[in-house]
């Protein structure tokens, strides 16, 4: 059945509940609920007030209402609770639907303020009739759902009892890849924007697979987190990356490389100085010290807390030697606070900004971020640059290294020597440039 392509009032939602329940039992057809809610929205409305929290609310179910299929209904549940009903839906499509809404709500960039923020949303997935066969039971089951999501630390997806959950074939694959060596990092470097020399790269989570194929991150790290296998996948990377420092090393080059931590590996600092240490041991004891080299990539996201606590999250970086960047800056509410306090040396501005750099309002917020970094000695980095524009705006306001497709998409250790000769003309280190930015 076609469902009302607007978002709905509560009442709209429980006659639509109602007619598709109906439908469905008489056809014995399944369909899905979706119970979602705005991640920390207490905070957004005690820190913005009621007015912009309402406009929050208002571009989430705009937002929703576009990325739902035609044979979907959305609306208000209560309070910052929306409410989808997908008809006609099994379990698979139900959650691919909640986890496709989840990306679309966390790429939302929503003026706040002075500036503007991202959001994240926490969802629930019911189905008929495998989570239960009367309304009642459907929604109790998307709420515990719901409340699961949170307890796990919000913006992800969870599935009741009974739906089968994509994640846990994707985490069996991460697992599998794991185990059998076929986690490893893809590169992509980093440029000065001024000179156009190749600064630093960053390490990327990459998975092979049986039959070669080359997963990204964004493809299998939601699973791996789910059952908390991201910490795994930060050792492998941060020692594939402790050996490329080793032989940059061994060519007379120091380039430092950023590597992404999680906020599991973050809440082990056990780990940090056990496995970490002891190869910067290693490398001391070869002549190969310079920790510096390795540059350890935070997000707000992940140090969310007190700032006492984040600080001492981090500290098994600072004592090791090495150097901190926060990344996605500017997209959430203490950005400024941490980059006050914490001991980082780099600043990324949230690719999100980068994308809209064309609007005069994101500008102003990309000039005084870079303005704000440079009062305070840090060297200010933009991701996700994908034009020429785009980076010749960046060069303008003086932001000082860059990187994204336009300069070059990540590339495979393994692949990369063979890369390198295959180019010869305007390659910094085996990596295009495009000269000059006017």
């Amino acid at each position: 059945m076609n469902l009302p392509g607007r978002v709905l009032d509560h009442g709209g939602l429980l006659d639509a509940l109602e007619s598709v329940h109906r439908q469905s039992a008489t056809l014995t057809r399944g369909f899905g609920i979706v119970l979602f809610s705005i991640d920390r929205f207490r905070l957004i409305n005690s820190r913005f007030g009621p007015a912009q929290a309402d406009e929050v609310l208002r571009r989430v179910g705009t937002a929703a209402r576009q990325a739902l299929p035609r044979k979907a209904a959305v609306g208000r549940w209560g309070g910052d609770e929306f409410l989808c009903l997908l008809a006609d839906a099994d379990d698979e499509m139900s959650y691919r639907t909640a986890e496709q809404l989840r990306l679309r709500i966390a790429n939302l960039v929503i003026p706040l303020g002075d500036g503007v923020a991202t959001v994240t949303a926490s969802f629930g997935v019911a189905c008929y009739p495998a989570s239960g066969r009367d309304i009642g039971a459907l929604l109790s089951a998307a709420g515990a759902a719901l409340h699961e999501a949170k307890r796990r630390g919000r913006n992800r997806v969870v599935a009741a009892g009974g739906v089968q959950s994509p994640v846990h074939r994707v985490a069996g694959l991460v697992e599998t890849a794991l185990r059998e060596e076929r986690v490893m990092p893809a590169y992509q470097p980093i440029f000065d924007l001024d000179s156009g020399r190749l600064v630093a790269e960053e390490a990327l989570a990459r998975i092979i697979t049986t039959d070669e194929r080359v997963l990204e991150a964004h493809e299998f790290i939601d699973a791996a987190a789910e059952l908390q296998l991201t910490h795994r996948i930060d050792r492998v990377i941060i020692a594939s990356a402790l050996e490329r420092c080793a032989a940059n090393s061994a060519r007379g080059t120091q380039l430092p490389i950023f590597v992404n931590v999680s906020g599991s590996l973050l809440h082990h600092p056990e780990l940090i100085r056990e496995f970490l240490g002891r190869a910067l041991a290693q490398r001391e004891a070869a002549g190969e010290r310079r920790a510096d080299t390795i540059v350890i990539e935070i997000t707000e996201r992940e140090l969310l807390g007190d700032l006492p606590d984040a600080k001492r999250l981090l500290m098994p970086f600072v004592d090791l030697g090495l150097k901190l960047a926060l990344d996605d800056f500017g997209s959430g509410y203490s950005s400024f606070q941490y980059l006050a306090d914490l001991p980082v040396s780099f600043l990324k501005i949230d690719g999100r900004l980068i994308l809209r750099l064309q609007e005069s309002r994101i500008r102003a917020i990309v000039r005084g971020i870079h303005n704000t970094a440079k009062e305070l000695g840090l060297t200010t980095l933009a991701e996700f640059v994908e034009h020429e524009r785009q980076a010749n705006i960046l060069r303008e306001i003086g932001v000082d290294w860059a990187q994204g497709y336009y300069f070059s998409r990540a590339v495979l250790d393994e692949k990369e020597a063979g890369a390198r000769r295959r180019m010869s003309v305007n390659w910094a280190e085996g990596y295009y440039y495009r000269r000059p930015l006017l």
